[in-house]
């Protein structure tokens, strides 16, 4: 026997519409009146019909995922895997679903945006990465679609969330030159990425204040985000004999610095610093330094309920805000 909404809005003891709105997660029913409703709706094996709902309201109920391009850089980075943990978890709280969008280039990722839009698959979209002079961002906001990034880019009010890059790169320089490990270069690595040149940005900060300027010779990038590619950077680093302290962008390339110092057996020589997207309790190689949790999963989970703010107040566009958070780093000593 089919259970109707009216149903379950006897066994709840709310009125219909309050049912109907605690099915569309309307942001003015109680969160204790919508588990209870909710739980009336799982006890009854009531299922309402989504479809349905979606073509009245012209909503999808789903949430683009715009990931970077799919390459090798990609795949092995542990922030989007924490990241999109983040995102599920808070759009399971609201009932929606997740459609992720990537492509070997900006044509076919810009090409599936294009459908999702005006094929009304979602409702919005959150950005896992901020490159100035991106297609799909600009077409995204030309369209007024609504979307959060996670990430920002200066100059361009959108809503975001991010690290604070600068100060997390200001307190791990302090920490190395506090330390005594004051020759100081900052690995990098895909210098298009906003966070990068915020972190770049910290460390030149600090070491301008202890008069020991960053110079454009301190600083290495322009590869990717790989572990292989933080070992062939350490071997070139360690023949200048130039530098003690280490500001590591990202843990894959800090992991690959970390094997070459390893190999040379050069551990006594060097301190290196990092950031990671998330704590580590499991073993691994560059535990032995110092690290930024950055909370990846807490940023991502924050993103998505940004984004349901937004989709839900989309018909109010004469008050329209941009939303930028912060999130600070927990500095981890092992």
């Amino acid at each position: 026997m089919t259970i109707t909404i009216k149903e379950v809005a006897k066994a709840a003891g709310v009125a219909p519409s309050t049912v109907s709105r605690v099915i569309a997660d309307h942001p003015s029913i109680s969160e204790k009146t919508k588990q209870r409703v909710r739980a009336i709706m799982d006890e009854l094996h009531y299922y309402p019909n989504y479809n349905a709902r979606q073509l009245v309201n012209q909503r999808s109920k789903t949430v683009g995922i715009v990931l970077p391009e799919a390459n090798d850089a990609f795949y092995q980075n542990p922030f989007f895997p924490t990241a999109l943990r983040g995102i599920n978890e808070a759009a399971s709280r609201h009932q929606y679903s997740l459609l992720l969008s990537t492509g070997d280039d900006d044509i076919s990722r810009l090409d599936h945006i294009k459908k999702m839009i005006y094929g009304k698959q979602v409702d919005g979209l959150i950005f896992l990465y901020a490159t100035q002079n991106d297609p799909i961002l600009s077409f995204v906001i030309d369209e007024q679609f609504p979307f959060v990034i996670i990430g920002n880019i200066d100059g361009i009010p959108m809503n975001s969330i991010d690290n604070d890059n600068i100060r997390v790169a200001k307190e791990a320089t302090e920490y190395l030159w506090q330390q005594g490990y004051q020759r100081i270069a900052f690995i990098g690595g895909d210098e298009k990425q906003q966070f990068i040149q915020q972190r770049i940005k910290g460390v030149q900060q600090v070491l301008q204040v202890h008069h020991q300027p960053l110079s454009d010779a301190d600083i290495y990038n322009g590869f990717p985000f790989l572990e292989n590619e933080g070992y062939h950077i350490m071997k070139q680093i360690m023949k200048t004999n130039r530098y003690n302290g280490l500001v590591i962008g990202d843990q894959l390339v800090a992991q690959g610095v970390y094997h070459a110092i390893l190999e040379y057996g050069l551990l006594n020589e060097y301190q290196l610093i990092t950031f990671k997207p998330y704590e580590v309790y499991q073993n691994s190689d560059y535990i032995h330094y110092p690290y930024f949790n950055l909370h990846s999963q807490q940023l991502a989970d924050r993103a998505m309920e940004i984004l349901i703010e937004i989709i839900s107040n989309k018909s109010d566009s004469k008050h329209e805000r941009f939303v930028y958070e912060l999130i600070a780093g927990d500095l981890v000593i092992p």
